[in-house]
């Protein structure tokens, strides 16, 4: 028996493959850290807080305060 909901002729949509933009590692927004000087890439971890992240990781943010 012939299922016929199933027709083999009928292209994929884009709904069904809908696959996210990759975007390269070098295009991501950069800044650079005020503990250690180096620069450090946007996270996906960061997207809500970007404006306020200003380390490039918890050991620099802990060591800030020895600095000052």
């Amino acid at each position: 028996m012939i299922d016929s909901a199933f027709d083999p002729s009928e292209k994929p949509t884009k709904e069904r493959f809908d696959v996210p933009k990759m975007v390269k590692k070098s295009d991501l927004p950069m800044k650079i850290c005020l503990a250690c000087g180096l620069p450090f890439a946007w996270r996906r971890k960061w997207a809500k807080n970007w404006g306020d992240v200003k380390f490039c990781s918890d050991r620099c943010r802990r060591s800030k305060a020895a600095k000052i």
